[in-house]
């Protein structure tokens, strides 16, 4: 509403109906987790997260791979794995699974063989020199705090997109008063799905 008087006279007119009716709808929906992450989208979600500059983050995960030989070469603009990496994927939630940060989420993936072949993941056509920046599933030792806020980001993604997608219930209500009509929108998260890997840290709007 662009004005006062606007505001004002739509208010009067409400208060003035005798009638009012409310329209709901229901309707399950669901969210997968992102793509695995190449070095643009890493340098944006650590951009986004703690402000780090896109030098800052390829600085960060080029000592990852080099230093701590934790995660795989970063300067990659794929996104996918290749068709023949799933054995390697479970070696890695393997070696994860023996990291008390990791543990439970890795040995999740594991028991319950969410790691398939999927065009979403995994597709050789898409992976030129590189493949996506994963862990290696070399346990680091002394990472820096800045080292360590990009490896949990690497790593969190990497379970996560072999979650299963996070499902809500997603609800379309429209109020009717007298002639004037007001529609909100709401979601309820009925299973979180690959949220569970980041517990409360991603925001509604994020999730």
């Amino acid at each position: 509403i662009a004005d006062m008087a606007s505001a004002q006279a739509l208010v009067a007119a409400c208060r003035a109906a005798n009638a009012v009716s409310v329209k709901e709808e229901s309707r399950p929906t669901s969210k997968s987790a992102g793509k695995l992450f190449d070095l643009t989208s890493l340098q944006r979600e650590a951009n986004t997260r703690f402000g780090f500059t896109a030098k800052q983050t390829l600085d960060l995960a080029q000592a990852l791979y080099e230093k701590h030989k934790a995660t795989s070469y970063p300067r990659t603009d794929s996104s996918f794995l290749p068709d023949d990496y799933p054995g390697k994927v479970r070696e890695i939630m393997g070696a994860l699974r023996n990291q008390d940060s990791y543990s439970p989420l890795a040995a999740a993936v594991l028991s319950n063989d969410w790691v398939a072949v999927n065009g979403k993941t995994f597709d050789s056509s898409k992976v030129s020199d590189h493949f996506a920046i994963i862990p290696t599933g070399q346990i680091p030792n002394e990472l820096s705090e800045a080292e360590q806020k990009i490896y949990d980001l690497i790593v969190k993604r990497f379970i996560a997109v072999f979650y299963p997608a996070a499902q809500y219930l997603q609800t379309t209500r429209t109020t009717t008063v007298g002639k004037e009509a007001f529609l909100s929108t709401g979601k309820v998260l009925k299973s979180p799905g690959w949220l569970t890997v980041y517990g409360r840290e991603l925001s509604e709007d994020e999730a």
